[in-house]
């Protein structure tokens, strides 16, 4: 009878050969969190951002979520700082590559926002505008980021208008919230992007040159 050879053996996984499973530091998974986050929210709005909604969108479970954010309210504000931090970094540069400019700086500053993702762009303006929700913790960031906004544009418009520091952060705000509308008419085809840069920066210049006292 001829003689069967056995199948050769399986070579057990030693810790060396064994598959590994990739490790993300808690800094890398927390961006990887807050990213996820952003898109609940640009897709669904921020009412729709809960715990338990990363961590089904995040495919993990509730507790690694209070592991980096022990509060909704630090998931929103950290979340909402997530997506203005890159608008007001942009911003910042435009104003200080143009520090005696007003004009100037607003057109640098322009593309930062108009080539936002529309949802993201849409969430920012939720935020800012107060239309995101009626939570405490929301208006707080509102307030908040208003405040930062406010404080990139008060020293350029204050040193070019020749305001006082409050007419001065008034007229930022104001101005902001005008680009603001430029962004939605844009955004819903009421006027073409070029028509609403031309117009809004016509309107930047006017005010320049003859601000009202």
């Amino acid at each position: 009878m001829p003689k069967t050879t056995p199948p050769p053996r399986q070579k057990r996984s030693s810790p060396d050969t064994a598959p590994k499973r990739t490790y993300l530091s808690r800094e890398v998974r927390r961006q990887a969190l807050l990213e996820t986050a952003a898109d609940i929210v640009e897709r669904n709005g921020w009412n729709a951002l809960t715990m338990s909604a990363l961590a089904e969108q995040g495919g993990t479970s509730r507790q690694l979520i209070y592991q980096h954010f022990p509060s909704l309210e630090k998931l929103l504000a950290d979340t909402a700082w997530h997506i203005f931090n890159d608008t007001m970094q942009g911003t910042a540069a435009s104003v200080a590559a143009n520090p005696n400019n007003l004009a100037e700086a607003a057109r640098a500053a322009e593309a930062v926002t108009l080539d936002l993702p529309p949802g993201r762009g849409d969430a920012l303006w939720q935020l800012i505008a107060g239309t995101a929700s009626t939570t405490p913790e929301l208006e707080q960031i509102r307030q908040g980021l208003r405040e930062l906004i406010i404080s990139i544009w008060t020293p350029l418009i204050r040193k070019e208008l020749g305001l006082n520091t409050a007419d001065a952060k008034a007229y930022a705000w104001m101005t902001v919230m005008a680009f603001w509308g430029m962004r939605q008419l844009v955004r819903d085809g009421a006027v073409t992007r070029a028509r609403g840069i031309k117009l809004f920066n016509e309107l930047v210049e006017r005010t320049t040159q003859t601000p009202a006292r």
